[in-house]
């Protein structure tokens, strides 16, 4: 059941996202798009073959949705999160297609997108591999012995999912979109996150033991010895 419930979950996920980027282009001739599609549910499908294989634990975390004891703080960060997601991603054929305001992405840039976006990804992934209490919003699962996780990726930032949430939006604005598309990503995105780890933290600090005295040896929250 949790195979079939993952899979659906990455099937819908995708189509989402897809249709975040082809509806506002209004063609589905756009090989640049094709790409990314692909590129993302080959890596999070295989992603989750070897969660599922290795830490199903991790894949029963994130599919534990929002309930109705969820504080309205962090309902209202949840709602930030997908608000950047949708910027993040419906600039990119806006300006593209219609809006014309700036230039797209070439060369370099625009492969290092690519390669971005990659890293992005394998960061959630390393993410959920590491930290099997990462569910979808702050709760401290005191019925499932939840602990601080220092290893992995997290012994290199305190949230590493969040790392790789920014890297494959910045990475899909240098592949697809426009300077401004990506300058609007990266707003919305600082946003959202700052609201939203700013509450995550002041949870853990004060519920969840040892996490103080880990926020004091990690020190970066995002991006490695700067952010």
């Amino acid at each position: 059941m949790l195979w079939i419930k993952t899979f659906i979950g990455v099937l819908f996920q995708a189509l989402l996202l897809a249709t975040l980027v082809y509806l506002p282009a209004w063609t589905l001739y756009w090989t640049d798009a094709l790409i990314w599609a692909v590129t993302y549910y080959s890596i999070v499908s295989v992603g989750c073959i070897y969660l599922l294989l290795t830490k199903p634990a991790s894949i029963e975390a994130r599919l534990n949705f929002p309930s109705e004891n969820q504080p309205q703080e962090d309902k209202l960060a949840t709602t930030l999160m997908f608000m950047a997601l949708g910027i993040g991603l419906i600039s990119c054929p806006l300006d593209v297609f219609h809006l014309q305001l700036t230039p797209i992405f070439t060369g370099v840039l625009k492969i290092s997108g690519l390669l971005i976006l990659i890293i992005g990804l394998f960061f959630i992934i390393a993410s959920m591999d590491a930290n099997e209490f990462a569910e979808t919003t702050v709760n401290i699962q005191e019925e499932r012995g939840q602990r601080v996780i220092d290893s992995g990726v997290y012994s290199l930032v305190r949230h590493p999912m969040y790392t790789g949430f920014l890297l494959f939006l910045v990475g899909t604005n240098l592949w697809l979109g426009t300077y401004l598309s990506l300058i609007l990503s990266i707003l919305s995105i600082a946003i959202a996150l700052k609201f939203r780890i700013t509450i995550e933290e002041k949870t853990l600090i004060n519920e969840l033991e040892g996490y103080k005295e880990y926020s004091e040896r990690v020190k970066t929250r995002i991006i490695p010895f700067i952010l």
